[in-house]
């Protein structure tokens, strides 16, 4: 191709919309997901975008998007100038950064998409790659104080990695993505520990993190605390919570945090105590008052067991693995709602659909499934094999995510629950095609 033809090219790219620019950054790499740290760190080199004064980096399998929005929380009511990174998007793909706890807008993603693009020169860029450098390039036009950046994939060879933090946070370590990053805990453990610098600053709110994850931090000499070993909640009351460190590995940090929270279920409360945690070590660089930590009394995350109370209350949940799965099995069997539970659920093909139905079956009375609009989703066929001996619903042949959610709810009574559950892309698909909802 002549460099003229390809100034025009470029030339062509300048001015697209968002759903345009998206389209594009899907089709420069042969690959989806190809992990490597190379082709991201070229290319922020020749962009230099300003980096945050202190990041914070999250890995784990459950629980990173949570604390992210915790952390979020918490340094905004503070008064510092936030920037957090997030992925996947739920509904838009501007979700994914957020200056001072509002998404930017699709002109400044469209403005740093293109900076990219200038910058990249051939370097391909999948993806994810992609929109995690022009989610630094707008975090540095931001000139945010505090960076929170949520690994994507792993850690050790994630885009985010390229970026070195303040602080690491490592949540739930749980199977999830084994073709990529192993088919044992211990071994998914030490990718995400791949984000551990030496003597850095480390919070662990896996309550039993893998061995891997343990060696990291001792060869790393890390400067660590862990869920349940050097800090913990604990509760007063069905709604109270009290953070609690130990004296030991804490010095000088005698009082407690208390709060409010009545959405209690174990994978939250892990990850509340972990972002309190963090929040501790990184006071003296980040001070924060106990009444700025209000913030996360009752602290409502999009997606992650996001209930809406009614006639039929509905939740929608992301969770597409064992672990998640099965804290959400637990909320609802402590919530047992007095009417019939329904299911609206879908899943990826490389998710494991026999321990997860496994996980929840007792809980839910009727299954409506539904297909994603997506290569990697499963068929209701094959959803159907998981599913065999119970109750799902017949949706003549209307599979579309909308549709089997609102079969389910035409189908409840006053009392009822209608669960949405098993994917970002069935949770978003709904709650995109559903905007206006009434807030919890």
């Amino acid at each position: 191709m002549s460099s003229s033809t390809l100034m025009a090219t470029h030339a062509s790219r300048l001015g697209r919309p968002l759903a345009q620019w998206l389209d594009y950054i899907e089709s420069i790499h042969r690959r989806s997901i190809d992990l490597t740290l190379d082709r991201t760190r070229r290319v922020l080199h020749r962009l230099q975008p300003r980096l945050p004064s202190i990041v914070v980096t999250i890995a784990g399998t459950n629980g990173k998007g949570t604390t992210a929005e915790m952390l979020n929380a918490v340094y905004c009511e503070a008064g510092y100038r936030v920037g957090c990174y997030t992925s996947p998007h739920l509904v838009s793909y501007c979700e994914r950064v957020k200056i001072d706890d509002t998404s930017v807008t699709e002109e400044d993603f469209c403005a740093a998409f293109e900076r990219v693009e200038e910058a990249r020169s051939e370097v391909p860029l999948t993806y994810f790659e992609f929109g995690t450098i022009a989610a630094l390039d707008l975090l540095g036009h931001a000139e945010v104080e505090v960076g929170i950046l949520e690994v994507g994939l792993g850690g050790r060879l994630d885009a985010v990695n390229t970026i070195n933090p303040d602080l690491c946070v490592l949540t739930s370590i749980d199977l999830d993505h084994k073709a990529w990053l192993g088919s044992t805990r211990d071994a998914i453990g030490r990718e995400k520990a791949g984000i551990l610098r030496y003597g850095g600053k480390v919070v662990v709110s896996d309550p039993k993190p893998p061995q891997s994850v343990r060696d990291a931090l001792k060869a790393l000499r890390c400067d660590a605390r862990l869920l349940n070993e050097d800090f913990s909640i604990e509760w007063e009351d069905e709604n109270i919570w009290h953070w609690r460190p130990d004296p030991g590995k804490w010095p000088g940090v005698e009082s407690k945090w208390s709060g409010k929270d009545s959405k209690a279920t174990g994978g939250r409360m892990n990850n509340l105590a972990g972002t309190l945690a963090a929040v501790h070590l990184l006071q003296s660089r980040l001070p924060v008052q106990p009444h700025h930590v209000d913030a996360l009394s009752g602290l409502k995350v999009p997606g992650r067991q996001e209930l809406i109370r009614g006639d039929v209350t509905r939740l929608f949940d992301v969770a597409h693995n064992h672990r998640a799965v099965a804290d959400l099995a637990g909320m609802l069997r402590r919530s047992r709602p007095r009417g019939n539970t329904r299911a609206v659920f879908s899943l990826l093909k490389d998710k494991d659909l026999f321990s997860i139905v496994e996980e929840i079956k007792d809980q839910v009375d009727y299954w409506y499934l539904a297909e994603v609009e997506s290569e990697r989703g499963m068929s209701v066929a094959e959803l159907q094999t998981g599913l065999q001996g119970m109750s799902i619903a017949d949706l003549d042949k209307c599979h579309g995510p909308a549709d089997a959610y609102t079969q389910a709810l035409l189908d409840s009574t006053p009392g009822d629950w209608v669960v949405v559950f098993g994917s970002f892309y069935l949770v978003g698909a709904i709650l995109g095609s559903f905007s206006k909802r009434t807030v919890a």
